[in-house]
């Protein structure tokens, strides 16, 4: 499963891994939810969930990256929430400008 609906919210799961290996699988499926939603999303609230997420890299900062570029492509209304995310990537984070993107939504 791509995604999931929760009252409105729809939810991205982020699999195990945010490396080198599967940042082209994480950003595919990233795209084809919203793909899939598109237009209903602005009326929605994403929240990317980083619950199964085992190992990352610097590529992590990345997938934020395009998943903020993506968005503002759909709506600049459309609220995101990053949910579970990992001290190892919020260190990375924290080396950028995007820091303050996941400490608001925590």
């Amino acid at each position: 499963m791509v995604g999931s609906e929760i009252n409105k919210s729809l939810i991205l799961t982020v699999g195990e891994q945010l490396t080198k290996v599967t940042i082209v699988q994480e950003l595919h499926k990233a795209k084809e939810l919203l793909q899939e939603f598109g237009s209903e999303l602005v009326s929605r609230k994403l929240v990317v969930n980083f619950e199964e997420l085992k190992k990352v890299d610097t590529l992590g900062v990345v997938y934020i990256v395009q998943i903020e570029r993506s968005i503002s492509n759909i709506s600049k209304d459309l609220k995101v929430t990053y949910v579970n995310v990992p001290d190892d990537l919020a260190a990375l984070l924290h080396l950028t400008s995007l820091a303050q993107v996941i400490s608001s939504d925590n």
